[in-house]
Parts: structure tokens; C-alpha cells; sequence
């Protein structure tokens, strides 16, 4: 292993050769006898210590410390202040410059001895953790990503869909699927799991994948639900599970069935601009193996109804600078009211999802703060 080194600072020759005499068996030890030799020695070739006399007679050892830790390259290197100074404001002045130890003259051979070691194995340790969170970060960087890769899949349908989502990290807890059958089915789910960032992202690309999958194979929507509840329950930690609101339209699009596993409650939409809600009927997957499966509300629709899935950010956004309630949900119906136009345009089938994005920044707007907002999700199903 590579001894440290050490670089002794002290204008008077017979300290600067006991110092080095106590110390040289366990480091390499650099010599300066001056503030601008040693400012030059720490520039050149920065040691992992520095023991620095006060009294000299060009630069003090204050300003040789100061100048060290406003250096950003050599704010790091450890300062212990050496002086026959042994006034408590003599120590505070020198802590404040940035040193971390202060040793008064006479030296004691053995305290000297100890503070230096204790020092040197303070910062490697201190390297060593700030290397392995580097290591921790790229790492974690990496993976976001992949599960970012994973979560685009091609067999998203838009057609009768628009949504926005907003989150604070790259990966969010929310996900939104839409797919149809082999006979023009449409499934639209949206999903919440619980926690944020990479944890609450890691089981989407699972879910994501049984879902379609599933819907390929025509699946019944009941078989869905009943396998991503199982893999959820089987695969994740107890403290990690999906809410989920689902919608199945039938292919004539007059018949809609929904689910509502720990989400916000379902609203509707309807072309004289009255609004219902559906609210969570059962808790959300993942968590028991016997979930409720059957529909929780099956409904006759008619063109130009709107329903809404959205996650728990949407509604339960506050100002808590200013210690306002929630946006809440009746907020969030004026919102979408507000809107110039509406959110889809029926003679296109690309959804039109500029009218959600304001309302989510309307939102944010709300939180007053652009990083304190929890992951939001809004979707808008057209009839």
C-alpha cells in the first residue's frame, strides 16, 4: 500500500527534523521552511497531510492555510496548525481558516503522533466513501436509464388516449398502458407504485410486459389483472405495490368497465360538462394473492364522454410554504374545464396532450416550488 504523505511547514530547522524523525517510519515526509515554499510543494504535489507552523516570517501559517482551502484543488489536504500560540482565540482563528486540528508548542512526541494518525485515517476513510458513492451513483445511473429504455415499449396504442406526466427524477413511480385486442378491445390502465424515483420505477417493464403480452394472446382483462397481482405479490418486497385504475371499452365503444385498486377516484366527463366519480374499491395489487377481480362498475357510454385516470400527484399536490390544502379534485375539474380547447380532437387519432400539460403545470404552479411536487400522471380516455 502507498505510504501518505506528509509535508512539515516550520521556519526553525530543529522542529521541522523532530517532526520528521517522529513520523518518518509511517510516511514520506516533505519539507518546507517557508509560506511560499510550502503553498508551491502543496500546488506541485499535493500531500495527504500538512502540519503548518503559524509564526513565519514571509506568509503565516493562516494565510498559508486559507489559501490552501479556497484552492479547489487542494481544498481537501488536511491543515493541523502547529504553534506556541496557546491562546483560545489563537486556535479559533485557525480552525476558522480551515484547519481541522490545532497542536501547541512544546510538542508531545505521542499526541503529535496520534492526531496526525487519527487525521490521515479520518480522510482516507472519508476518500473511500466518496469513492464508493461515485461508484454508487454511475451505478445507479446506469440502471435508471435501462429501466427508463425498458419502460418505452412499442405497443402502446394512443388512439382515444391523450395524457401528460410530470416527475421530479428521471424515473417516476407512474406508468400509463393502452392496448387493444385482437376484436378492438381497449385496455388503458394507470399506475401508481408506491415511493418514488428508481424504486418505485423498477417493477413498470414487468407490469408493462404481462400486460401486453397478455392482451396479444386476447386475454380477458380478469386474467390480467389476476396475473400482474400474482407476479407483483410474488416478486416484490412487502412495502412495494401498484395502484392501479383500469378501463375496458368494448369495440363498439358503448360498453366501459372499470377498476379502481387504490387510486384516485375515476371522474366522467359528460358532453353537458357534468362530472362523477368512481372512487377505489378494493386495495391496491400486489399485496394480497386473493384480489377482487370482477369490475368494479361496468357503465353504458356514449360519444363524447371523457373519463379521467390519474395518480395521487395530480390531487394531493400542496403549498406548504404557504400552508395550502391539496389542489385537490374539484380544483382539478375547473382546470380541465378551463381549457380553450378540448384535450382530444376526434377527426385525428394522435392524442392532443398540450391541454393536460397545462393542467399539471397549473398544478405545479399551485405547489409553488418546481421540485416539491409528487409524481403526476393525468389521462384522459375519449368515448
Amino acid at each position: 500500500m502507498k505510504r501518505q504523505e506528509i509535508l512539515i511547514v516550520d521556519d526553525a530547522p530543529d522542529i521541522v527534523l523532530f517532526m520528521e524523525s517522529l513520523l518518518e517510519d509511517e510516511y514520506l515526509i516533505r519539507t518546507a521552511f517557508n509560506g511560499n515554499q510550502a503553498l508551491e510543494s502543496v500546488k506541485n504535489f499535493p500531500p495527504d497531510l500538512v502540519l503548518l507552523d503559524i509564526l513565519m516570517p514571509d506568509l503565516n501559517g493562516y494565510e498559508v492555510c486559507r489559501r490552501i482551502k479556497t484552492n479547489p484543488e487542494t481544498k481537501h489536504i488536511p491543515v493541523i496548525l502547529v504553534s506556541g500560540m496557546d491562546q483560545e482565540g489563537d486556535e479559533i482563528i485557525g480552525l476558522e481558516a480551515g484547519a481541522i486540528d490545532y497542536i501547541t508548542k512544546p510538542l508531545s512526541g505521542a499526541i503529535l503522533a496520534a492526531r496526525v494518525k487519527n487525521q490521515i485515517l479520518f480522510h482516507q476513510t472519508q476518500r473511500q466513501l466518496e469513492l464508493a458513492n461515485i461508484e454508487i451513483s454511475m451505478e445507479r445511473d446506469t440502471i435508471e436509464r435501462i429501466i427508463d429504455r425498458m419502460k418505452v415499449v412499442n405497443e402502446f396504442e394512443e388512439k382515444h388516449v391523450a395524457y401528460a406526466s410530470r416527475s421530479s427524477e428521471l424515473n417516476s413511480g407512474d406508468m400509463v398502458l393502452s392496448g387493444f385486442d385482437s376484436q378492438q378491445t381497449q385496455y388503458v390502465m394507470v399506475a401508481d407504485f408506491t415511493g418514488h424515483g428508481l424504486t418505485a420505477a423498477i417493477g413498470g417493464p414487468l407490469v408493462s410486459y404481462i400486460f401486453y403480452r397478455l392482451i396479444k394472446k386476447d386475454q380477458a382483462i380478469d386474467k390480467i389483472i389476476r396475473e400482474i397481482n400474482r407476479v407483483l405479490t410474488l416478486s416484490l418486497p412487502v412495502n412495494l405495490f401498484m395502484g392501479a385504475a383500469i378501463a375496458e371499452i368494448s369495440a363498439d365503444r358503448r360498453e366501459l368497465k372499470l377498476w379502481n385498486y387504490g387510486m384516485e377516484d375515476i371522474l366522467k366527463l359528460d358532453a353537458e360538462k357534468h362530472w362523477s366519480s368512481f372512487e377505489s374499491k378494493a386495495c391496491a395489487l400486489g399485496i394480497i394473492e386473493s384480489q377482487e377481480i370482477e369490475p368494479h362498475y361496468q357503465l353504458s357510454v356514449q360519444p363524447g364522454e371523457r373519463f379521467y385516470l390519474m395518480s395521487d400527484g395530480v390531487t394531493e399536490t400542496c403549498n406548504v410554504a404557504q400552508k395550502q390544502r391539496m389542489f385537490g379534485a374539484e380544483r382539478l375539474k375547473q382546470a380541465i374545464l378551463d381549457l380553450n380547447e378540448p384535450v382530444f380532437d376526434e377527426n385525428i387519432e394522435q392524442p392532443i396532450c398540450e391541454g393536460l400539460e397545462q393542467v399539471l403545470q397549473q398544478i405545479i404552479d399551485y405547489a409553488d416550488d418546481p421540485d416539491d411536487f409528487d409524481d403526476m400522471t393525468l389521462l384522459e380516455l375519449n368515448i
